[in-house]
């Protein structure tokens, strides 16, 4: 494994940048909701709250409580990187109530499903879903500065991807210590070479918060990544010693260390 496939499973892990996965066949249910194959095993205990949460829906009249249970089916999915049934779901919450709390609800299994989606052409699809709904929550919330950062990326896939930078950048200008923000452009400069910038981002970030494992992982990328190996080497080595550091962090530094 070369670095770049390490950091893009590691950064499939943060939910940053898309990843690739294969499909995995689950039985269909009751709500006319289309399930799509996927290749991953569901564990006994997420079957069973599948089977539980689709009995559920089906059962219930109440329109607030089938939202919440849609919504609770599609992030279960997700966990399993299932995006095509992830995003019937949401098709679901949306003929169900278009309030502002649904609109959002769908809006982020959409843009998760842009995520983690296994096709670039399917991944430009969900996008769009999300940036439509992010568009519309904006017109009545336009100081929201998550949603301006959720849009700014899925902008990153269109014909006019500056727009989603500068997008971010204008968030930064209200915001100068918006960590999401912030790691949006770190992540964003290391896609694009940028390097200097890149490390100047994750330093920020660890500057406002030492204890930011997602932070300390990407500032060794970028290390890494500028060629200042022994420098990388430490800062991984300083997050696999983290006992309270995310596994699958602490997995892929150990990866990176291997390469290196």
């Amino acid at each position: 494994m070369n670095r770049q496939q390490i950091f893009l499973i590691a950064a499939g892990v943060l939910a940053v940048v898309l990843i690739y996965q294969l499909p995995r066949v689950v039985v269909e249910n009751e709500t006319g909701v289309e399930v799509k194959p996927h290749d991953f095993s569901i564990s006994t205990e997420d079957q069973s709250l599948l089977m539980s949460l689709r009995q559920q829906l089906n059962a219930v009249s109440e329109i607030k409580k089938s939202v919440n249970f849609a919504d609770s089916l599609a992030k279960l999915y997700l966990k399993y990187q299932m995006v095509d049934s992830a995003d019937s779901y949401a098709a679901l919450i949306l003929t169900l109530d278009t309030g502002k709390s649904s609109r959002l609800k769908a809006a982020m299994i959409y843009y998760q499903a842009f995520q983690m989606s296994t096709e670039p052409e399917k991944a430009m699809v969900h996008a769009q879903k999300a940036q439509e709904l992010f568009q519309d929550l904006l017109v009545e919330d336009p100081q929201n500065s998550t949603l301006k950062n959720k849009l700014a990326m899925t902008l990153m896939v269109t014909e006019t991807p500056m727009a989603g930078v500068q997008l971010l950048r204008e968030v930064l200008e209200d915001e100068p210590d918006n960590r999401e923000t912030i790691l949006n452009l770190g992540l964003l400069a290391i896609r694009s070479g940028q390097f200097d910038r890149a490390k100047e981002r994750f330093e920020k970030l660890l500057e406002m918060d030492s204890t930011d494992d997602e932070s300390l992982f990407y500032y060794g990328v970028v290390l890494s990544e500028s060629g200042d190996t022994e420098a990388a080497k430490a800062v991984f080595g300083k997050l696999m010693n983290k006992a309270d550091a995310d596994p699958a962090l602490k997995a892929t530094a150990s990866s990176y260390i291997e390469e290196l």
